[in-house]
C-alpha cells in the first residue's frame, strides 16, 4: 500500500511554541504544490494551496491548535517548509479530530512524530471532547463544517473548545461555487433545471448540508458570539485547472473510499507531468491574487472566515 512515510518514535517531550508560522506558501507555492500532489488529486490540491496562502496572510497560528475534521493529516505536513522539508518536526500542540478512522490512522502516522495527536471525536454530538474544553488559542474548520447536519451544537462545541482570545479559522464553499463550472454555464444557455440538476449532483457527492452566502454566515455566527472577519478564495486559472481535473478527482475519490488511500502510482507520473504548466497559477498563489476582498467577486469558490469572540457574549 501506498503511504506516508512510517511513524518513528514519539517525540520527546517539549514546551508547546508559541505558534505555526504559516507563510512559506507566499515564497515557495511549488514547493508546497509539489508536496500536495504527491498525494492529492489535482483538483483538491489546487484548492488546498489555495486554502494554505489564505492563511498565510494572518503569518502565525498561535498554539495549541486544534483541527476540526484533520482528515489525513497531509495539511499540516505540507503547511510549513520546514516540516516539507523534514528540518523540523515540530507540531506540538496540534490535535487534529475526526469520526473516520481510516483518516485518522492516515493522520497518526504523518503528525505523532511530529508531537502532534489525533482523536476520534464527533464535533456535533453534545458534550463532545470535554476534556478539550478552553485548550486551544487556534481552532480550524478546514471545509469541514458544511458536511455535519446538527451545525449548532457543531458550533457550539468549537466555542467551548476556544481559550479566551482565542481564534477560529473556518474555510467554507460558497453557495453557488458551482456556477465558475463551463459545463453548468452551457447547460444553463439551455435549461436552468438541467443546469441546477447538475450543479446540486456535485452538492449531493460531496454532502454539503450548508451552503450560505457570506452575509448569512456573518449572521450565523454572529449569533453564537463571533465577530467575523471574511476573504474570498478563487481565480478563474484556479477554477479552470480544478475543472479539467474534476473527473480524475472523483475516480480518485472513489478509490480512496475503497482502498483507504489515493491511487498515487498510477497518477503521481501524470499529476508530476503537469506540474509545469502550473506556472501562471502558482504565480497568482505567491502575489496573493487568490484572495480576495470582494466576497462577490464571480471566481470566488470559498470563503475563509476569521471568528474571534466576542467579550459581550457568553
Amino acid at each position: 500500500m501506498n503511504a506516508p512515510r512510517p511513524a518513528t518514535s514519539p517525540a520527546p517531550h517539549v514546551k508547546t511554541p508559541a505558534g505555526l508560522d504559516v507563510r512559506s506558501c507566499k515564497s515557495d507555492a511549488a514547493g508546497a504544490m509539489r508536496a500536495l500532489m504527491q498525494y492529492l488529486p489535482l483538483a483538491l490540491a489546487v484548492r488546498e494551496l489555495m486554502r494554505m496562502r489564505a492563511l498565510a496572510d494572518y503569518g502565525t497560528l498561535e498554539m495549541p491548535l486544534l483541527d476540526v475534521g484533520c482528515g489525513d493529516g497531509l495539511f499540516w505536513e505540507v503547511m510549513t517548509e520546514e516540516l516539507r522539508s523534514g528540518q523540523s518536526q515540530h507540531l506540538e500542540g496540534l490535535v487534529g479530530i475526526d469520526i473516520n478512522q481510516a483518516e485518522l490512522d492516515l493522520a497518526s502516522v504523518r503528525l505523532s512524530s511530529a508531537g502532534g495527536e489525533v482523536r476520534s471525536v464527533d464535533i456535533s454530538a453534545r458534550g463532545a471532547g470535554a476534556d478539550l474544553h478552553g485548550r486551544f488559542e487556534t481552532v480550524i474548520a478546514n471545509c469541514s463544517l458544511e458536511h455535519v447536519p446538527k451545525l449548532e451544537v457543531a458550533i457550539q462545541n468549537i466555542r467551548s473548545f476556544l481559550a479566551p482570545g482565542g481564534e477560529l479559522f473556518m474555510i467554507l464553499p460558497t453557495p453557488n461555487w458551482t456556477d465558475t463550472l463551463a459545463l453548468k454555464r452551457l447547460l444553463g444557455r439551455f435549461s436552468g433545471r438541467l443546469a441546477g440538476t447538475f450543479a446540486g449532483a456535485f452538492d449531493g457527492f460531496y454532502q454539503h448540508h450548508h451552503l450560505y452566502p457570506w452575509y448569512v454566515w456573518e449572521h450565523l455566527l454572529h449569533g453564537f458570539g463571533f465577530d467575523i472577519e471574511l476573504k474570498g478564495l478563487g481565480s478563474r486559472e484556479a477554477n479552470r485547472i480544478t475543472e479539467r481535473w474534476y473527473l480524475p478527482a472523483i475516480a480518485s475519490f472513489l478509490y480512496k473510499s475503497v482502498f483507504h488511500h489515493y491511487p498515487m502510482r498510477i497518477a503521481r507520473p501524470l499529476k508530476q507531468r503537469y506540474m509545469k504548466r502550473l506556472g501562471k497559477f502558482l504565480a497568482e498563489v505567491e502575489q496573493g491574487l487568490v484572495v480576495h476582498d470582494d466576497l462577490d467577486h464571480p471566481e470566488v469558490i470559498e470563503y475563509l472566515a476569521r471568528c474571534t469572540p466576542r467579550a459581550d457574549a457568553s
